[in-house]
């Protein structure tokens, strides 16, 4: 499999320095550079089929296509994403809200999930951004705190057990598995399988789409 053509644009020298240590010496990319926007590259002929800008900077520059070729995929970088961050992303037909601090396996996940069409966002914003929408009012922060009663299931989740409805209940909140895992006393894979369970069970594709479809019934409800 030929290496993937990337290329890193921004103002944030720091964070173009990041993104150089994580993937310019990666076997499946092909570097094209880190630059500012206007500055004069090495390889101006290098066709990126991944371009990763800096969110921050107004005026970073937008690679222009040759008609014949492909648009390269668009991971976008800032250093606090918000809801209108994630809007211009979605505007400027991107495949990534990212924090510029985050993990270098984020980056990466992300960066596979751009190549197969996804669009990758935390999950506490997506939820910040679809309750923008709906009026109404967004989660409250979590908090590594035991678990005191049931939480209220706003949603109608009648199909589902007590305990896949614990679940999603934390899991819309923007938890990992592996914090709902410490939340309930389970372990991780146990999480996951109920995961599986329920993405199946509600006819859902992932993670994001069951917390759109969970933001839906409490919008519903909250309405009704």
């Amino acid at each position: 499999m030929p290496a993937m053509p990337v290329l890193v644009i921004g103002l944030d020298a720091g964070w173009r320095t990041r993104m150089q240590r994580l993937l310019a010496m990666r076997g499946e990319f092909d570097w094209l550079g880190a630059y500012a926007p206007g500055q004069h590259r090495d390889s101006p002929n290098g066709q990126p089929a991944l371009l990763l800008l800096d969110g921050d900077d107004p005026d970073v520059e937008r690679e222009r296509r040759k008609p014949q070729l492909p648009a390269p995929r668009r991971l976008y970088f800032y250093r606090n994403p918000n809801v209108e961050a994630l809007q211009h992303c979605i505007e400027s037909q991107g495949h990534a809200c990212l924090d510029k601090h985050d993990s270098p396996d984020t980056v990466m996940r992300a960066i596979h999930a751009a190549e197969s069409g996804l669009f990758v966002v935390a999950p506490e914003l997506l939820l910040d951004a679809l309750h923008a929408g709906t009026g109404v009012p967004a989660p409250s922060p979590v908090v590594e705190a035991p678990l005191h009663g049931t939480p209220d299931h706003s949603g109608d989740w009648s199909s589902l057990t007590e305990r896949q409805r614990e679940i999603v209940h934390w899991a819309a909140r923007g938890m990992s598995n592996k914090q709902i895992a410490r939340q309930l006393g389970i372990s991780p894979e146990t999480v996951k399988t109920h995961l599986h369970h329920v993405f199946e069970r509600e006819g859902v594709h992932g993670r994001m789409a069951l917390l759109a479809a969970h933001v839906g019934e409490r919008t519903a409800t909250s309405s009704g």
